[in-house]
């Protein structure tokens, strides 16, 4: 007898509990759209949930890489084209002044001027991104150009890491965007803080002969410039390629894992109502079941 009843009562609270528990999970899985909560809702799916998920991560991570690399470069290319506006400007002054139907007295006022553009050169060669001076190579944390115009950076390259496989360089070797190379320097070229230096001497001292030479180091500092500039360019565009590979594999991996996890509105909202009839129907089965009668209290 009180075995039977025991195992009576042990039978209607599993039957309970299981219709509690389909129905928490349908509730669950309507609730959070999603087909897999847990490991059990689908122990082959979840693995592959769980991978496409860090993949997903890592894309992510890849994708602030390349967000910072282009915002550096951006505004490494910015920089480069305000050395390039200033020196161009610097031309337009000697180019003006050299000409006889100008005095001293004019080309004292331009060389007011160049000493204006020389310090918004060494201004703009300091220009930072996230606290980090873009042209200074390794040592980022410093100014790369003195007020007197050398060059104090170095010659370190900046890799980030944008794919499984691949490191991509988000800075340019500075130095000789101001310095002129050895080789340069061999051919009589200056240094581009200089050149601006021997223009404003040169106005300064009324000396035709001195704008005339500097007139052709400023094309020499305008094309490193413009170089510079094409480099930026180049370095810019494979970032841009790499980023919307990601953004393809990302948009691919989210699909995958939608189609793994996401839940079925309709089929999740038929099957709830499906189980709370289950749960109510065995509440109330259990509940006529577990209701004593006269037979078995005098049994």
């Amino acid at each position: 007898m009180r075995v039977s009843e025991r195992q009576r009562y042990d039978t209607v609270g599993q039957r309970i509990e299981s219709a509690k528990d389909a129905n928490k999970s349908m509730l669950e899985e309507l609730s959070t759209q999603k087909r897999i909560n847990v490991i059990s809702d689908d122990p082959l799916g979840s693995p592959k949930s769980i991978r496409l998920k860090e993949k997903i991560g890592t894309i992510g991570q890849y994708q602030k890489n390349i967000d910072y690399s282009t915002g550096f470069l951006e505004r490494s290319e910015s920089a480069v084209q305000g050395l390039n506006d200033n020196l161009i400007r610097a031309k337009e002054l000697a180019v003006a002044m050299a000409n006889d139907t100008y005095d001293a007295r004019s080309r004292e006022a331009s060389a007011r001027e160049v000493r204006e553009i020389i310090e918004e050169v060494v201004q703009v060669g300091n220009t930072s991104y996230n606290n980090r001076f873009v042209f200074a190579g390794f040592r980022n944390q410093t100014p790369p150009l003195s007020l007197d115009g050398k060059y104090l950076g170095d010659d370190g390259s900046i890799f980030l890491q944008t794919s499984d496989a691949k490191f991509q360089q988000i800075n340019i070797q500075a130095r000789h965007l101001f310095e002129a190379t050895p080789e340069d320097a061999q051919k009589g070229h200056f240094n581009m803080l200089d050149t601006l230096t021997g223009l404003f001497h040169g106005l300064m001292d009324n000396d035709k002969d001195a704008l005339y030479k500097m007139l052709d180091e400023l094309d020499y500092q305008i094309e490193k410039t413009s170089s510079y500039q094409a480099t930026i360019g180049g370095m810019w565009t494979s970032l841009n390629q790499t980023g919307r590979r990601l953004e393809k594999d990302d948009e691919l991996s989210r699909a995958a894992l939608s189609e793994i996890e996401d839940a079925d509105i309709y089929k999740a909202t038929s099957d709830f109502k499906r189980t709370e009839t289950v749960l109510q129907s065995t509440l109330l089965a259990s509940n006529k079941l577990l209701q004593p009668s006269l037979m078995n209290f005098l049994q």
